[in-house]
């Protein structure tokens, strides 16, 4: 424990070296690997810490970027101005160049969502 932590080295270096100078230079050598060791541990962790990070603030700055390039395109093809979309402003919007690269670019299926119109707005239909 003396040597790995590095708490207070020189009480056991001090034993181990009056007995013989050899056992004092294996106990250095192995305070020198302990604290290699530890410090590498310590500076992976460091590096997913700042990875996971990195992608869960990339993953925001996506959906943001999303988010107001599909409000810019849903102000200006709401044509009752009331804030909801009709099956309608829905088919405009997925024929908006502007809307279906920001939809593509976080994975959304633009052909799998025209597919799907029907069934979105099968309420408006009855």
């Amino acid at each position: 424990v003396y040597g790995t932590l590095m708490d207070n080295i020189t009480l056991p270096l001090g034993k181990l070296g009056s007995v013989n100078f050899l056992y004092g230079g294996l106990f250095l050598l192995f305070v020198l690997l302990a604290a290699l060791t530890l410090m590498n541990m310590l500076i992976g962790v460091l590096t997913e810490v700042v990875s996971a990070v990195a992608a869960t603030e990339k993953e925001t700055l996506t959906v943001l970027f999303v988010k107001n390039k599909m409000q810019e395109v849903l102000t200006k093809i709401d044509q009752d101005g009331d804030g909801t979309i009709s099956k309608v402003e829905f088919e405009q919007i997925l024929a908006s160049k502007q809307a279906t690269e920001a939809l593509s670019e976080v994975d959304v299926d633009v052909i799998g969502l025209v597919d799907f119109a029907d069934f979105i707005f099968a309420a408006e239909d009855d």
